[in-house]
């Protein structure tokens, strides 16, 4: 309750009924992969959300992480905007007229070119169910000490021990920089805000609720094209807030990538990856030898996890090479870890080279082009006059199967 009355947190809200609420789901969830080891046919793992709670010695909450399970599908899939890109062309313009602009004119250049590129947003209702984390809450004055990794990374040691609980797809949902005195962010202002009558505060806090959703499904825009908006709008889409920059650079250092999808309220990014396709953060299974770690010890996380102690990880200099199947642990990190010699821990070395994956391009519709292949007995001009809905019906369903491909 402390941690959540020092900032405004959708992920921690002040409400004491609400954090318990959590915190019996997060224990319940915790319990049922200590228990099944597997989860059984069927099972929904959007019920399930894993919270950490980030300790000092004297047991103070400095933080907290999460993951859950799977993101909202079926009746109530996670909404975001896809970012697309549609080109149009004029086969007349677009043959680049050269040549001067007067009669007396010497200059001979380019006049006009018939080739325009606009992006849209376009409402993308995901119902794959990926792997979410969030949660991502920490006291200002824990900042800047290296734990916000420990907070971060240690959640990949629980993946990486008990995958069958989670998509192979993993989603990381970043803030935007919220203007709590002017309603929320630029896009919210501009866009959003003429399609529902309520504050960015209120309408962020009822997306929360599974059963209140329905207002989004509604009310927001399906489509916008971006191009009529302000280069104010058009600049904070993708941006984060400076406190979640941190964030953003420790995920993208271990393979997440931007997907040109923002949220459908402050249009903070969305970043993406595939958990079987982390290298850098090289999560492997040591066996305990407690004693001295020794001169050559590495900064590491190193987890442990059974029946009494739950999940707990911690951050230390522990005698490790990668390779080795030993962790050499000081006598403090073994008793903070519940562990003895001969015991299996997860350890992540802190040290690596950033595996910065290049994000895809944007999806992109060349408009002349799929009119083309949908009516080869059409050209020229009479396909430039094509009637609006047939037009419209060949963009969707371009349209859908750019959308279907990211949900695989």
């Amino acid at each position: 309750m402390e941690l959540a009355h020092t900032g405004n947190f959708i992920n921690l809200p002040p409400f004491r009924d609400k954090i318990e609420q959590m915190l019996s789901i997060s224990a319940r969830s915790f319990d049922a992969v200590r228990e099944k080891k597997e989860p059984g046919a069927g099972h929904d793992r959007t019920h399930d959300n894993y919270m950490l709670v980030l300790e000092n010695d004297d047991g103070e909450c400095l933080g907290t992480s999460a993951i859950r399970g799977g993101m909202i599908a079926r009746e109530h899939p996670n909404l975001s905007y896809q970012l697309l890109k549609i080109v149009r062309e004029s086969t007349l313009l677009s043959k680049t007229v050269h040549g001067p602009l007067e009669p007396d004119d010497e200059d001979d250049r380019m006049i006009v070119s018939g080739r325009m590129e606009h992006v849209y947003a376009v409402l993308f209702q995901d119902t794959a169910c990926p792997t979410e984390l969030g949660g991502n809450v920490m006291r200002h004055d824990a900042r800047g000490r290296g734990l916000g990794k420990l907070l971060s990374y240690a959640r990949f040691h629980f993946l990486r021990d008990h995958p069958s609980w989670f998509s192979d797809r993993i989603l990381a949902e970043m803030m935007a920089p919220i203007d709590m005195y002017n309603d929320g962010t630029p896009f919210w202002r501009h866009v959003v805000r003429k399609f529902i009558n309520m504050t960015y505060e209120d309408a962020d806090r009822l997306s929360t609720h599974q059963d209140k959703r329905e207002f989004m499904y509604e009310l927001l825009p399906k489509f916008v094209n971006l191009s009529l908006l302000s280069d104010e709008v058009l600049s904070s889409l993708g941006s984060v807030n400076i406190n979640t920059l941190p964030a953003r650079e420790m995920l993208m250092n271990i393979g997440f990538t931007i997907t040109h999808r923002v949220d459908p309220f402050d249009a903070g990014p969305h970043l993406e990856m595939r958990a079987s396709d982390m290298k850098a953060l090289a999560c492997g299974r040591a066996s305990v030898v407690v004693g001295d770690p020794g001169e050559g010890a590495a900064d590491v996380i190193v987890s442990s996890e059974d029946s009494e102690m739950g999940f707990v990880a911690v951050r230390a200099r522990v005698g490790y090479r990668r390779g080795d199947g030993v962790a050499v642990l000081g006598h403090d990190v073994a008793e903070a870890l519940g562990v003895d010699s001969g015991a299996m821990v997860t350890v992540s070395p802190l040290r690596f080279e950033p595996d910065r994956v290049k994000p895809p391009a944007i999806p992109t519709i060349h408009l002349r082009d799929e009119l083309k292949r949908k009516r080869p007995d059409v050209s020229g001009r009479e396909l430039a006059a094509l009637p609006f809905g047939e037009v419209a019906g060949i963009v969707q369903d371009k349209l859908d199967e750019i959308l279907d491909s990211l949900r695989e």
